[in-house]
């Protein structure tokens, strides 16, 4: 099997999140070999954070794989009361409903930074404006919403070219899809989770948007108050995810 390569906007070095970021992307590799297992129970008791563990389910958000301990604070204490907005159900197959509304905090990157830690993505580029923030986050949360609703097409429509072509390039080394379309393709490297969970992953607080031209890292909370970074690119006028997973920081 081709290894995947991917761009990752960050200039700074290699660091620990860009090593994340890439494995997140490489992990998915692992799963033309059990593809056709995508029916397979899933551990219900694993956290619900957006990680590296879920690429390797292609996007499920499962156990977070994070070692960061609830010790550590955040840099600035709690987070800024800000705007919430409600994100539309798309009509999903699961009984339950499992849309969280996106919140937008606010606040900057200074609260996601860790002293003595590696801070590259929260000094990336330049701090977007709160309307950028907003439009980011919307594509981020529109993409994990989609994704937990099983709505296939929808969900690939978050995700930037680069992204889609690595899909299909698994998708064409993998004789059991038919289908080798982003939806199709998306669905089976997606392990079933129960509803729950699949309404966790879809938290998103957002905090900071952190941009360099046409390429950037939004970083939010998760379900469980811990900071984590996914990167995007501009693309025909919007932001597009370039993983289909974050990576935590810390």
């Amino acid at each position: 099997m081709q290894a995947i390569t991917t761009i990752v906007p960050v200039t700074r070095g290699d660091t620990r999140q860009i090593a994340a970021l890439l494995a997140a992307v490489l992990a998915l590799g692992l799963l033309l070999a059990a593809c056709g297992d995508s029916n397979s129970d899933s551990d219900s008791d694993s956290t619900t954070s957006s990680t590296e563990s879920s690429a390797v389910a292609a996007g499920d958000e499962g156990s977070t794989g994070s070692d960061n301990s609830g010790d550590e604070p955040k840099s600035q204490g709690s987070k800024p009361g800000g705007k919430s907005q409600k994100s539309g159900d798309s009509g999903g197959e699961s009984k339950e409903p499992v849309a969280t509304p996106l919140k937008v905090s606010g606040g900057g990157s200074e609260q996601f930074r860790f002293k003595g830690g590696d801070n590259s993505i929260q000094e990336y580029g330049d701090e977007s404006d709160e309307s950028e923030l907003e439009e980011v986050a919307e594509s981020v949360h529109g993409f994990y919403v989609a994704r937990a609703e099983e709505d296939w097409s929808k969900a690939c429509s978050y995700l930037a070219e680069s992204m889609v072509s690595q899909l299909e390039a698994l998708a064409g080394q993998s004789p059991e899809l038919k289908d080798k379309g982003c939806p199709t393709v998306l669905k089976a490297f997606t392990r079933p989770l129960p509803a729950s969970v699949r309404r966790e992953t879809t938290v998103v607080d957002a905090g900071s948007f952190r941009q360099d031209d046409e390429r950037g890292f939004l970083i939010y909370y998760d379900a469980e108050d811990k900071p984590y970074a996914i990167p995007l690119e501009a693309e025909d006028g919007a932001w597009k995810l370039t993983l289909l997973s974050a990576t935590p920081l810390g």
